[in-house]
């Protein structure tokens, strides 16, 4: 089997309890009709919903996600209705059960290499608002003796700017600098002597069609230390793609397991080393590999 199911009894992940099963049988199908011209009705229902759709694939959106939405107060009942139906569909769950996976991946592979007494040299790729990297290391105990560099690279300023100011919690001891530029650019900031031991980028393949990330992925098996870890994710088909695609208006590349695991191999991962996680929901997938 390619993939498999994400377990981790510490995590506490969003799933759907027998309720939410039967109210989406006959929901979604009615989310999936709807025509475009409804989405103007969708955004008056709530801030939250209509920052999701004016801002659908940036960085903003996703802190919305990652926030259920509580950023933008409910000003009635009815609100909070609607807060609670946009902000618990299956794909919004789904995005924070991928940020705790890749959070939990990323606390283990930099607690490994500080049990080895190995320095941290991590790149975070299409960073965005850098939360998962910046979640990670508030839960991580990094000793004197471990030096830490941390670059995160994004083509939008505004992410960068914002990414700033969520990393202000990070050590004054780690070496953080912020890069605009694009994913395939990344290796002129590093020299062969400083290569990058963590690679994390995510939610960047959703955009990417398959010549691109086989490119990306040459260029990032290329440019990282050997034993180095990436760690990567892609959206999966799922039932509610049609309702996303045309009534949020968020586009993406949805992925299975088999094509991400084929396009890490051509890029020179061997296959030994590759694993692939779907979380709970089966919506998005995430890809641990190993140079």
């Amino acid at each position: 089997m390619i993939a498999e199911i994400y377990k981790d009894k510490n995590i506490k992940f969003e799933t759907n309890n027998f309720p939410k099963i039967v109210f989406d049988s006959f929901f979604i199908p009615i989310l999936n009709n709807l025509p475009k011209s409804f989405q103007p009705g969708i955004k008056k229902t709530h801030k939250a919903a209509d920052k999701i759709i004016e801002t659908a694939t940036s960085y903003n959106a996703l802190e919305i996600l990652y926030g259920h939405g509580k950023m933008y107060r409910s000003k009635n009942l009815l609100q909070a209705f609607f807060r609670w139906i946009w902000l618990t569909r299956n794909n919004a769950k789904a995005v924070r059960n991928r940020l705790m996976i890749v959070e939990n991946e990323l606390r283990k592979t930099v607690n490994n290499l500080i049990e080895k007494s190995e320095n941290i040299n991590l790149l975070s790729i299409a960073s965005g608002s850098a939360r998962a990297i910046v979640e990670s290391f508030a839960q991580i105990n990094v000793p004197e003796s471990v030096d830490v560099s941390i670059s995160f690279l994004d083509k939008s300023k505004e992410a960068l700017e914002y990414s700033k100011k969520l990393a202000i919690s990070l050590p004054n001891k780690f070496f953080t600098r912020w890069l605009e530029d694009t994913a395939s650019n990344f290796p002129k900031y590093f020299h062969d002597e400083n290569k990058p031991n963590i690679i994390e980028m995510v939610g960047l393949l959703d955009y990417f069609n398959d010549e691109k990330v086989q490119d990306i992925f040459k260029i990032i098996y290329d440019n990282m230390q050997t034993g180095g870890t990436f760690i990567t994710a892609n959206i999966v088909d799922n039932n509610e793609r049609k309702f996303v695609t045309n009534v949020v208006g968020w586009k993406m590349i949805y992925r299975e397991p088999e094509v991400i695991w084929e396009l890490a191999k051509r890029a020179g991962f061997k296959e030994e080393n590759i694993k692939i996680f779907f979380e709970p929901l089966k919506i998005h997938l995430v890809m641990i590999v190993k140079k």
